[in-house]
């Protein structure tokens, strides 16, 4: 009978999702004023709309059912933030570092985060509402984490976002992407590929690396309380956040007037695999915290 609650739950919100972010492109694209050149194949994009929203929901809906027994005003925002945040935000963050390579207009970037929005808060809000329908818990807690020393979990995590994600980015940047010749030729004009100690310099000269930081800080900080939603499971949220974190990268799958396929296919495996690791570190480096400096992630989750 939970399975097929759960399937429901992942149809149903896979539907919103879909409409939902179809509003939410029209909506994005009247405020703005713009749009996207127009795609070849139209029909192709449709398809691969809707398998990027059967995948988004499937994750969500397992996130949503793992935390059911969570409910409250701070879970919701948790929630919903997290998901904007990686889902939209930082990856339309970087869209706008690499506009002019790229070619698409702030107007665009703006656009793309309304349509973002609107999808994350309805399919969100309708996702937790739904759960809390089919899969009512005996116990119901509100999600309040207690922090008994903030000062315990800012050094590692400023380790995160200061060295291990913009360092993470450049590796598989450069040993990953930068080795496909029609992406070096894309963005920097020239085939010609130099060491990674060569570039290296250029990472910071450039502002990539300060870039990086900055994201790397709103990722750790948007991620902690999710982390702690799921609690300290030995395996469950690290593969979880490991995917969350990875998902978006799904997105290149829809074709797009910015980027050609095989360089758009190039970032996925480059972006998949690395923020599958950041996932990880972020889940091993939260519980560690936790463990350490006595931050107690509000109370246990109540069995069903």
């Amino acid at each position: 009978m939970k399975t097929v609650k759960f399937f429901l739950l992942w149809i149903a919100m896979t539907v919103v999702m879909v409409i939902a972010w179809s509003v939410g492109s029209v909506l994005g694209n009247a405020v703005t004023q713009t749009a996207p050149p127009p795609v070849e194949d139209p029909a192709s994009v449709g398809m691969s709309v809707l398998l990027v929203c059967l995948i988004n929901a499937l994750l969500w809906s397992i996130f949503f059912w793992s935390t059911r027994a969570f409910v409250g005003l701070p879970k919701g925002v948790a929630v919903l933030l997290y998901l904007f945040g990686t889902q939209f935000f930082l990856m339309q963050m970087e869209t706008f570092f690499f506009a002019s390579s790229l070619g698409i207009s702030p107007g665009q970037v703006i656009s793309i985060l309304v349509a973002g929005l609107v999808m994350v808060a309805a399919t969100g809000a309708f996702g937790l509402w739904l759960t809390r329908k089919l899969a009512p818990t005996q116990t119901q807690m509100r999600f309040k984490p207690e922090v008994r020393n903030w000062r315990g979990m800012v050094a590692p995590m400023l380790v995160m976002s200061v060295l291990v994600y913009p360092f993470l980015y450049e590796i598989f940047g450069y040993y990953v992407a930068w080795q496909n010749e029609h992406l070096r030729l894309f963005y920097s004009h020239s085939t010609e590929l130099k060491s990674f100690f060569t570039q290296l310099p250029s990472f910071f000269s450039e502002g990539i690396y300060f870039f990086q930081v900055l994201r790397g800080m709103i990722w750790v900080a948007i991620s902690i309380p999710v982390v702690l939603l799921l609690g300290q499971n030995k395996f469950f949220p690290y593969l979880l956040m490991g995917l969350l974190s990875a998902l978006p990268a799904i997105q290149l799958f829809i074709p797009n007037p910015y980027m050609p396929a095989d360089i758009a296919m190039t970032h996925f495996v480059e972006t998949f695999s690395s923020n599958f690791i950041w996932g990880l570190l972020i889940v091993y480096v939260t519980n560690r915290s936790v463990a350490e400096r006595k931050i107690m992630p509000a109370e246990p989750i109540a069995q069903t």
